[in-house]
């Protein structure tokens, strides 16, 4: 099931050698989510701005989508998918 969140949320980030983020981990609703496994990323044009988003899996096998803005660099939960084993 698929589950669109669009809430702001705060991500532990590492910054690789050509200067972008890779997501860690983030915090969500009072709960902090520990990224074990990493997908697809992709530049999108949402609104007038440009996010970097990336496809992440935490424990339990549970995917979701985070992407920074940009010019902000604020972070937003996009998307959550919940229940069963999911590929990224």
């Amino acid at each position: 099931m698929i589950e669109f969140v669009n809430e702001p949320v705060s991500v532990e980030i590492q910054v690789r050698r050509d200067g972008t983020a890779r997501p860690l981990a983030f915090a969500w609703r009072g709960r902090r989510f520990q990224i074990e496994a990493w997908g697809r990323e992709s530049t999108q044009t949402h609104e007038g701005h440009t996010l970097h988003c990336y496809l992440v899996q935490t424990g339990g096998r549970e995917s979701w989508e985070l992407c920074q803005d940009i010019e902000t660099a604020q972070w937003t939960l996009t998307r959550h998918w919940a229940g069963g084993p999911r590929v990224v």
